[in-house]
């Protein structure tokens, strides 16, 4: 990202550390046919910032960016769409017990990307069961 030229740059004209990005189309806002995911992604909202430098994230956004991309190739307009972003977190081993949040994603009136966070702070050994059904879904899109 460095070496293509592809850093936003503050107010001040300083480096960010990310790239420059199209907020829903994940493309390099220097080159459309640049696509950045991961922890490279930069500046989405004035809102929260940035997404989450998570594994779910950069996944969701993996399948997005296909999507998109596949829409380019067949030239059909690409729609945008918005990933999710989800944490278990284990807070007892024995029983096993779970909490979570949720981030959801949606478009405002004027095209801004606004995030709603969703806690489930109540321990539950249901939490753990989605947890592995969730984490056994990566793992079958990895395999």
């Amino acid at each position: 990202v460095w070496y293509a030229d592809l850093i936003g740059k503050d107010a001040s004209g300083k480096p960010t550390g990310w790239a420059d990005i199209h907020p829903r189309l994940f493309t390099a806002t220097a080159d459309e046919d640049v696509y950045v995911i991961g922890d490279a992604m930069g500046f989405i909202s004035d809102q929260f910032g940035h997404y989450p430098k998570s594994a779910h994230v950069a996944h969701a956004v993996a399948k997005i960016m296909a999507q998109n991309l596949a829409e380019r190739v067949a030239g059909k307009e690409v729609v945008p769409v918005l990933p999710d972003n989800l944490c278990y977190m284990m807070v007892n081993g024995d029983p096993q017990e779970e909490i979570s949040v949720v981030f959801e994603y949606e478009l405002d009136a004027t095209g801004k990307v606004l995030q709603t966070q969703i806690d489930m702070d109540v321990r539950s050994a249901d939490l753990v069961a989605d947890d592995f059904a969730w984490i056994k879904s990566r793992f079958n899109d990895f395999l």
